[in-house]
């Protein structure tokens, strides 16, 4: 234990918080996942994704000069966008910090995973020992109690400035609608996870509701028209999750 005494009982350091826009992930069932990991498979996946991650934050700095920052703990990832005041590169910013997220999102979901976040603006402080601030816990605190399905809720007034990458669900909650972000064929993957996640928890109806909601999010995706390459994309249909239900 260090005791300190005199003038060294204050602390010497004058950390500040600024403002930020960060989003905060976390993989469902992860730590379930993580206790049943008996060949490091999640573990390979975790840091395959950890890397991509990184890649994709890399890529918004060489195109955009922007400083994004990426923390992982667990099967959590953490990114985060400094703002300026008065901001002119504010939208630009917040719009890539969303495409970063929607990136890793469907990535995670062709691998037969499902995440849920949030993305908040707010005072936020890290450094390479730790990050701290009143965003991070509200993005978490979204996360935990809000979020409730694989989806990453985005704070209304982020949503105000981007509204062409956010869907409303039910709930009058906004989320990022990360299918934008997909190639032409990537429904093939989210396919075949969906309906192998559902044969896989069949007896789960708590994780069976999640699987659904995003079930019904792929379907309205692609049975739209406007949508991007959603032209000709089969959606679930019911019969298919009965099947595979019953299997």
């Amino acid at each position: 234990m260090v005791i300190r005494t005199a003038g060294m009982r204050e602390p010497k350091t004058n950390y500040k918080q600024s403002k930020y826009c960060i989003a905060y992930l976390d993989i469902l069932g992860g730590k379930n996942l993580i206790y049943k990991d008996s060949e490091n498979t999640f573990l390979n996946h975790l840091n395959m994704f950890f890397e991509d991650a990184i890649c994709e934050a890399e890529m918004a700095q060489i195109f955009s000069k922007q400083d994004v920052v990426v923390k992982f703990f667990s099967d959590n990832i953490l990114i985060a966008i400094k703002l300026n005041s008065n901001d002119e590169k504010r939208v630009d910013k917040l719009t890539k910090l969303l495409n970063i997220a929607g990136n890793i999102q469907t990535e995670i979901l062709g691998y037969g995973y499902l995440m849920r976040g949030a993305i908040v603006e707010g005072n936020f402080y890290y450094d390479e020992k730790f990050v701290y601030g009143k965003a991070l816990v509200e993005a978490v605190n979204i996360e935990e109690t809000v979020a409730i399905y694989p989806r990453i809720i985005v704070q209304k007034q982020i949503q105000k400035v981007t509204p062409q990458y956010c869907y409303q669900d039910t709930d009058g909650e906004y989320y990022l609608n990360s299918f934008l972000y997909c190639s032409g064929m990537s429904y093939v993957g989210f396919r075949i996870s969906l309906l192998d996640m559902l044969k896989k928890y069949t007896n789960n109806q708590r994780i069976i509701q999640k699987i659904m909601w995003a079930i019904t999010y792929y379907n309205k995706y692609y049975s739209n028209p406007y949508s991007f390459n959603a032209t000709g994309v089969p959606l679930i249909t019911e019969k298919e999750i009965t099947d595979t239900i019953n299997v």
